[in-house]
């Protein structure tokens, strides 16, 4: 028989596992997007045909573990000018899970005046899916609309904020219907 105590270690060993996966993955998404070799946009300068990306850290709240440290990935193609395409992806990790969503994002930028197209604000909404790994896990669809500040402290390098609110179908524990797991992150724009 194992001890009283050797069963939670075996739980902390597999989550730190998990959270280890998690950050592995992390950093070969943001590597390959580094490495890719793709002219990525001047930080003023949004024209169709160029791309650009950026990460961004804050929290992601009413996850089904509460509130959760979160991590946000994209990578965007100016298509018109003022629109963009392209993937988000939205990692989220508390004491006890971790949770991955990926989505195909629109946004679209729009000038501040009077800011020499350096602030802009970004509205998106995209659709995809999340996974979170509490309990025995649960994937759903996964529906991010929202806005952000995009403002270019230099021709390479922005600085943001995005506020995106998540419909989703997690298991929550709640009783009625889907979730709806607001986050905001800073972050930065290359």
């Amino acid at each position: 028989m194992a001890p009283a105590g050797s069963s939670r270690g075996g739980v902390a060993m597999r989550r730190g596992r998990q959270i280890s996966r998690w950050r592995a993955l992390v950093a070969l998404v943001v590597g390959l997007i580094g490495c890719s070799g793709v002219d990525l946009a001047a930080g003023a300068e949004l024209k169709p045909g160029v791309w650009t990306w950026g990460v961004g850290f804050g929290f992601l709240k009413d996850t089904p573990d509460g509130t959760a440290l979160a991590l946000n990935a994209n990578v965007e193609a100016l298509v018109l000018p003022g629109l963009s395409v392209g993937p988000l992806m939205q990692l989220g990790f508390t004491g006890d899970s971790a949770q991955f969503g990926l989505s195909g994002q629109v946004k679209y930028w729009i000038d501040i005046p009077g800011t020499e197209k350096r602030l802009k604000v970004t509205p998106q909404a995209g659709i995809g899916f999340v996974h979170n790994s509490h309990r025995d896990g649960d994937t759903s669809f996964l529906i991010p609309i929202g806005a952000g500040a995009d403002y270019a402290l230099s021709d390479k390098l922005s600085v943001t904020g995005t506020l995106l609110i998540n419909f989703t179908d997690l298991d929550t524990g709640k009783k009625s219907g889907a979730d709806v797991m607001p986050g905001f992150t800073i972050g930065v724009r290359f």
